[in-house]
Parts: C-alpha cells; structure tokens; sequence
C-alpha cells in the first residue's frame, strides 16, 4: 500500500470520533487527549530482515517504537504482535525473538504490558506502542513550512542489503554498520525534532521519496532533495547499479512518480530513494533560524545529522511534488 491507500480505505465511512480525538488515521501514530494528558498509539510489524532471531526482535522493537519518536513522543507500554508457526520453527527461536524485544524495551524505558500470537507459515513480530506527548505538545506531517530545511537521520537503503543477503549475494557480517543503526534508537533525535521541527515522520516502508511526498501533501508544500547529500550505504548504492532491490522499491517509485521531477537524475538513483527502509531515521523539517541551535544540541546529544534538502516557496511547483537533483 502507498502512503496514502490507508486513508482511501478508510474515506466514507462513518467512523467514530470523540472531542478528545487530535489525531486519526493517516499520521505516524493517533492521538488522544486523557484528562491533562496526550497519549499516542500505533501498531507496526515486521517479517524477519536478518537470519538471527535476537537481532530480528530487536530490530523490530526499535522499528516500531519510532512511531511514537517520530511525533515527538516518549513511549510508555507496548503489546506483542506475534505471527509464529511452531511446527517449521522451534519456540527456542521465538524466545530469541523476545529476547531482542526485551533488550530494546528496557533501553526505551518502555513496558511490555502482554500481546498476541497467532499460527502463521510467515514469521512476523511488532509491537502496538502507546506513549506521551511530553508537555502536551507532538508533531505530525502537516507543519512543513516554505523555507524550512529537510534533515535526515540515518542512512537509506536498508531495503536493497535484506534483499542481497536473503539471496546470499552478501553475508550478515557485510551489514554490520547497517545493522547498528537499525539497532539505534529514535529517541534523542525524537526530542530534538520536539523541540525545533516544524514536521516530521520516520523512513520507513514507503522510503525516503514516499515519506518526504507525506510531508510535502499533508503540509500543502513542494519538497526539493538532494541525492549527493542524503546518507546511503555504499553497498547499497552498488546493489542498486546491478539492479539489486526489492520490489517494493519500484513500487513506491511508481506511486510517488506523478508528483516527482526529477530531469537527469540517474534511475538508480530514485530507485535507492524509493527503497522501502526497516527500523530508518527521522525526516524532518526544521526553520533555518533554528538550525544552529538545533545543531549544536544534537552535538551536545552525540546525534548524526544529515541536511538533504528544504522546503520549496510556494507557486515554484504544484503541492505535493519532490524535486529531486545531483
């Protein structure tokens, strides 16, 4: 499904909303006003990306929990989604799963509550995550603003490096610098983009184009991106040159492409760009007369930062396009 196919499901019918409801379908998590208090729910799972259980379940916490970062939020509980076949896979190999899970649950402060399991022939584990929005306050896609500067927090490509290693062209040893950043945390750079993003979501299963086309729609803007700057595997992009990736990739290029221009910009290129990422960064937008401040805290906060693009005037193209160069 694209970006927007969730909200054309849901368009028309008579759904059930309450004074209390801030944010519903069609954002990085919902949110609910309680009492004084903000709570914000999403739900995210994944098949395995690597062929180590442990590393799968923590993968797969780390995934769903930026949900919950990308609104600027602090997660507090999360229920299991398990999908497990006991008779092709030993229970040995779920409790690894787990195992990865916990780990990353205590990391993030946030309490494993219970979950539910179901027989399925094809693995899958995630994580339905309640958190909070600290101060009452949380982001969404729609703030971007003309003249305001796009950032990215981990390299692209993740999507391209499953695929080889699933079909032996790479090894797990060859993934190790993806996987520490799979393994990272969004939660420091969630409270940087608290505090200065205008809007913000995490790269995930659209990639890069397709989250960037989300701000770009909701926020009634144009985006520009610049390939040189946005950070990428080096594996990933000579994967890519041999046309090695997944299908999805091609399928997020085909559903962003009608608001996409992007003269001589090599296909590959918008390929990797399209590449639909586990467990990514956070894209967000930011006022240039925020960003030294903003800079100088992620530096105090040990936190990477790649600037790849801003927001467009408006008139220069039709809302909802992403330019795209270099």
């Amino acid at each position: 499904m694209g970006p927007a196919d969730l909200e054309k499901l849901v368009e028309g019918l008579n759904l059930y909303k309450d004074p209390n409801t801030l944010v519903g379908v069609g954002d990085d998590a919902g949110a609910y006003k309680v009492g004084e208090s903000i709570l914000l729910q999403t739900v995210d799972f994944i098949t395995p990306v690597v062929n180590d259980p442990y590393l799968w379940g923590a993968i797969s916490t780390v995934n769903s929990l930026s949900d919950i970062y990308a609104m600027g939020g602090i997660p507090l509980t999360a229920l299991a989604v398990v999908g497990f076949n006991s008779c092709d896979l030993s229970v040995d190999v779920l409790k690894e799963v787990l195992r990865g899970c916990s780990d990353k649950l205590r990391e993030a402060k946030t309490v494993l509550l219970g979950g539910h399991t179901i027989d399925d022939k094809e693995p899958k584990f995630g994580l339905a995550v309640t958190g909070i929005a600290p101060g009452g306050k949380f982001l969404t896609q729609s703030g971007a603003r003309a003249g305001n500067l796009l950032y990215v927090s981990k390299p692209i490509g993740t999507g391209v490096l499953v695929k080889a290693l699933k079909e032996g062209r790479i090894s797990q040893g060859d993934m190790e610098e993806a996987l520490s950043w799979m393994l990272k945390l969004n939660d420091l750079v969630g409270s940087i983009a608290w505090e200065f993003a205008t809007a913000c979501t995490d790269v995930t299963g659209f990639g890069l184009l397709g989250h960037a086309y989300n701000i770009a729609r909701k926020s009634g803007v144009a985006i520009y991106i610049n390939y040189s700057s946005v950070p990428k595997y080096e594996e990933s992009e000579h994967l890519v040159k041999e046309k090695i990736f997944p299908k999805g990739a091609t399928e997020n290029l085909n559903f962003v492409k009608d608001h996409l221009k992007a003269d001589g910009v090599d296909v590959y290129k918008l390929i990797l760009l399209s590449d639909p990422v586990t467990s990514g960064g956070l894209l967000f937008t930011v006022p240039e007369s925020s960003e030294r401040e903003m800079l100088e805290r992620a530096k105090e906060l040990c936190v990477e930062l790649w600037k790849i693009g801003r927001v467009l005037e408006p008139g220069a193209y039709p809302i909802g396009h992403i330019v795209v160069d270099g």
